[in-house]
């Protein structure tokens, strides 16, 4: 079995530079068969010796597990531990802990590329089990080893739920015995696999009972139970999604974003994804429009998107996302959002400040530093005694574009030190009542496993239902803190026993969340919502008495959360319920400046405006957001019919595309746009930029513009571009037809702030009249996206 243990204090180089970070490994090397005795003068922070750099690819040496755990930087107070490596697991891709404490992880042997799969049934899910609490396995067994491309995995139901695209699978192990009952069970179809890094992945129990799971924009997907017609399916190109495991419905929750490849909920329940590319943090709400990497909209009357909540940048890209729940680190970590960076191979911590409705993300600490340029780490976990677990790809090549270290992965667990081990739990044992005490554990890995077991009791009928229900009733009266009372709802609402009277009581509880939540559970069970199919009938969804009480909370809630609630649940309402409540949500003038709120309320108006102009002309004028009165107007005056959630992108105009260009290009059309169409960025690398990609890999995209060149003075075209974070392009420019400059942009040649400035002298032609073109060709046809920032010709 695999395992040695590594503290801080261990013996370090401070060289930034390959050859200083080989030359530490080297010196380590000797200290490997046991735990290392603190240095002289231990870092007092962990230290990151590998250069900020933007890369895809690095020819660094393989380093053995315990060659690459001597590289790390481990903080100070901490030890890291090997759980587990080749040869024992390999391609690891996702994994999770079952209630027993054992750790389930899917090995995926399908993968080639991104672009490139094998559909043999090779992949596996093993179930490693640490006897002993010591940080490492020592027994495992194989559950299935037949399973083709699989990207993610959650246990609960009696089975596992595994994402093998085009299908979400439920392999039945009623009798936990660790052995399928029999086939996988297909409960959704049509996922797609474009981008073998973004098809769906990321599983999490959320507090409400649902099967969370990410999604990312390069793969297209219309997910549908098996035999459900076009009209019936939801398409989804990047965001969250969900599913519930009794009702068997899906939904699409939130839309946007880029690969996100990390999903987790704070202990009020606020949700948070961890992104690639684009920056790198969000918190993510039901019915919310999040920025998007490249692509446009699937709505393109979003007109503005939510965007990040970080108030800092890393290199990207992130994987991971794991809220700090549990009691055995330091207090300052609870609470905290820890994440892995795959370009600066090191696991992050950033700290969740609230704001309004929403949060600002700023940066705790650089936590782990591995210095090892073939870590890939995307996923995290935080175990039954507290600790943080953290799988590794591991290869050189961290986009995924070719596999240069097979048959390898690792997973480390991070405690602090002289932790003691802790007896191996087995919530699967424990009566109702253990369950519900549980609800109140200050490590929020018993309270999550407690309550998945509690729902799947209460859906095949094994729960004394009064019994829990009291119970946890009375916990939710006499708990203390409002993290405690939403636990005891959350399970209350899981098992079935959240009914509307008691949701409706504490629309006017003293807490703000804990009104939140109750707004949020009341719209649970509509099968109305954001991005489904449009309406064609009319459905009374909520009581006269629950809309009564929403439109007054609307006028009258002093919180921005209960508004953000609020605006989330119109989503899941009928058109005509609409009205009243939005009508006093746009009366706060104060939500103006909101991150999410004016934005929220745009998302569920904006469907009613085409069939309904005259009343959302008037809602809007009345109300004391100009930014939706704007909105509204844009919406009379397009023309499109409304959007069906279930449509891809529609195609752009080329009016459209040369409206966009013109923003940072003006006098200029675009012509030959590829992948993604034109899309506009209010905050590409810290400036707005127009995005275009080549028409395909030997025809470019084109800006041309007939100018006239000033007999007089300096004539100079000024071009500021810049180059996808995990690609690069050929700028060419010329005149007529003859070529001016041509460059390549990339990490390579942009300044410090990621911009290549551009400068081709046009005095020569003065007097002249040319036909200017600017192309946006391919380089190796591998994201092939330019950024305009300016296109201008000036003349001194």
């Amino acid at each position: 079995m695999n395992g040695i243990r590594l503290t801080a204090g261990s013996p370090r180089e401070r060289s930034s530079s390959t050859k200083g970070f080989l030359a530490a490994t080297a010196m380590v090397l000797g200290c490997l068969s046991c735990s290392i005795a603190p240095g002289d003068e231990p870092a007092k922070e962990p230290v990151n010796r590998l250069p900020k750099k933007q890369h895809r690819t690095s020819d660094a040496p393989f380093l053995t597990p315990q060659q690459a755990m001597a590289a790390m930087s481990i903080p100070d107070g901490f030890d890291v531990s090997l759980f587990a490596s080749e040869p024992d697991i390999a391609e690891p891709i996702a994994f999770c802990f079952d209630d027993r404490g054992r750790i389930w992880v899917v090995e995926n042997f399908n993968y080639r590329t991104r672009r490139e799969h094998t559909d043999d049934p090779v992949s596996r899910i093993q179930i490693l089990t640490d006897t002993n609490g010591d940080g490492r396995f020592d027994e495992k067994k194989t559950f299935a080893d037949d399973l083709t491309f699989s990207s993610g995995i959650a246990l609960g139901f009696g089975g596992v739920f595994v994402g093998s695209p085009p299908n979400l699978s439920f392999i039945p192990d009623a009798d936990g015995d660790d052995r399928p009952d029999g086939p996988p069970q297909v409960l959704l179809d049509g996922w797609g696999i474009n981008d073998r890094h973004e098809t769906l992945n990321s599983f999490n129990w959320g507090p409400d009972g649902w099967l969370y799971g990410c999604h990312g924009v390069f793969t297209q997907s219309r997910v549908g139970h098996p035999g459900d017609g076009d009209e019936d399916r939801q398409f989804i190109d990047g965001g969250i999604w969900r599913y519930h495991p009794t009702r068997k419905t899906f939904e699409v929750f939130a839309r946007g974003l880029s690969n996100p490849w990390g999903f987790d909920f704070d202990d009020h329940g606020q949700g948070f994804a961890t992104c690639c590319v684009i920056p790198h943090l969000f918190h993510v709400v039901q019915a919310g429009v999040y920025h998007k990497q490249s692509l446009p909209h699937v709505n393109p009357h979003i007109y503005d998107d939510i965007k990040t909540i970080r108030d800092h940048t890393h290199l990207s890209a992130h994987g991971g996302a794991r809220i700090y729940l549990a009691d055995a680190f330091p207090q300052q970590y609870r609470n905290r959002l820890f994440m892995c960076n795959i370009h600066e191979h090191a696991v992050l911590t950033d700290i969740l400040n609230p704001k309004g409705s929403s949060f600002i993300g700023s940066h705790g600490d650089d936590f782990l530093p591995t210095n090892d340029l073939a870590w890939v780490g995307f996923s995290i976990e935080i175990g039954p005694e507290g600790g943080v677990y953290i799988l590794d790809w591991h290869d050189t090549d961290i986009c995924g574009n070719t596999i240069n270290f097979p048959n390898s992965g690792r997973i480390y667990r991070v405690m602090p030190s002289g932790a003691k081990p802790i007896d191996r739990p087995n919530l699967r044992s424990l009566s109702d009542q253990q369950l519900v005490d549980l609800q109140w554990n200050s490590n929020d890995w018993y309270v999550r496993q407690a309550r998945v077991l509690l729902q799947s009791r209460a859906a095949v009928g094994k729960l004394d239902l009064e019994t829990v229900r009291g119970q946890l009733t009375r916990m939710m009266d006499q708990a203390t803190s409002t993290p405690r009372r939403l636990r005891a709802l959350w399970a209350l609402h899981a098992i079935g026993c959240a009914d509307d009277a008691m949701l409706i009581k504490l629309l006017e509880h003293d807490e703000p969340h804990m009104r939140a939540w109750a707004i949020q559970l009341l719209g649970d069970r509509s099968s109305i919502h954001a991005f489904g199919p449009r309406q064609t009938a009319v459905e009374q969804v909520f009581s006269q008495e629950v809309l009564t009480k929403f439109a007054s909370l609307a006028v009258n809630d002093p919180s921005p959360i209960v508004r953000l609630y609020l605006a989330s649940v119109i989503s899941r309402m009928d058109f005509r319920d609409r009205w009243p409540i939005l009508a006093g949500l746009i009366s706060h003038a104060e939500d103006a400046d909101d991150a999410n709120l004016p934005r929220m309320y745009w998302f569920a108006l904006e469907p009613m405006v085409s069939d309904h102009a005259e009343q959302a002309l008037s809602l809007v004028i009345n109300g004391k957001l100009s930014k939706l009165q704007e909105f509204v107007a844009r919406r009379m005056v397009s023309g499109d019919t409304p959007v069906a959630a279930k449509d891809s992108p529609r195609k752009q105009s080329q009016a459209e595309q040369n409206r966009l260009i013109g923003a940072v290009a003006p006098d200029f059309t675009v012509h030959a746009v590829g992948e993604g169409g034109v899309v506009r960025h209010t905050s590409f690398r810290n400036a707005a930029a127009i995005q275009t990609h080549p028409l395909d890999a030997k025809t470019p995209s084109r800006l041309t513009s007939q100018v006239q060149i000033p007999a007089e003075g300096k004539t100079t075209l000024k071009v500021g571009v810049s180059h996808h974070p995990h690609g690069d392009w050929q700028l060419r420019v010329l005149a007529g037809d003859k070529v001016l400059t041509e460059r390549i942009v990339s990490s390579k040649t942009v300044g410090p702030n990621e911009w290549l400035d551009v400068s081709v002298d046009l005095t020569p032609l003065a007097g002249q009249t040319i036909s200017l073109t600017l192309e946006n060709r391919a380089n190796d046809w591998h994201n092939e996206w330019a950024y305009w920032r300016e296109v201008r010709v000036v003349t001194e």
